[in-house]
C-alpha cells in the first residue's frame, strides 16, 4: 500500500531540497575560497555578496516548502534550524569583519561550527527515516 510519510520523504528529498542542496554546495566552494584571503574586505565581499544571499534564499526555498507528515516535517525543521544558526554566525562574522573586532569574527566562527553539528543532526534524521522506511538517501 501508499505510505504518505515515504512519499512525501522521498519527493522532499529528490525535489524540493534540490536547489537548496546546490546552493549549499556552492556556499561550501565560496568558503573554500577563503583560504586565500588576505583582508577583511575580502570576507566581506564574499559574505555580503555570496554566503548571506545563498543562505537566505535557502531559507526562502525552504519556507515554500509544504509538507503534510509530521516525521518530513520534523526534518524540515532540522534543516531550517541549520541556515538559521549558519545565517547567524556568518552575519556576526560579517560584523566583525566590517568593525575589525575579532572577537565578533570568532564567536560568529563559533556559531557556523554549530550549523555543522546541526547538520549532522539533520543528516542522522534523514537517514533514520531513509532506513525506517526501506529507502536510500544521497546527499
Amino acid at each position: 500500500g501508499s505510505d504518505p510519510v515515504a512519499d512525501e520523504f522521498q519527493n522532499f528529498i529528490n525535489n524540493d531540497m534540490t536547489e537548496i542542496n546546490a546552493n549549499y554546495e556552492a556556499m561550501k566552494e565560496e568558503v573554500a575560497k577563503w583560504e586565500g584571503f588576505e583582508t577583511p574586505d575580502e570576507f566581506v565581499d564574499s559574505l555580503n555578496n555570496v554566503v548571506i544571499p545563498n543562505i537566505n534564499s535557502s531559507i526562502e526555498l525552504l519556507g515554500a516548502i509544504n509538507l503534510e507528515t509530521e516525521e518530513v516535517i520534523a526534518i524540515k525543521e532540522k534543516y531550517r534550524a541549520v541556515l538559521l544558526a549558519y545565517k547567524d554566525g556568518y552575519g556576526e562574522m560579517l560584523q566583525g569583519f566590517r568593525s575589525g573586532d575579532e572577537d565578533k569574527v570568532e564567536s560568529g566562527s563559533e556559531k557556523v561550527e554549530t550549523a555543522v553539528s546541526l547538520l549532522d543532526d539533520y543528516n542522522a534524521a534523514l537517514e533514520a527515516l531513509a532506513e525506517e522506511k526501506g529507502l536510500s538517501v544521497e546527499y
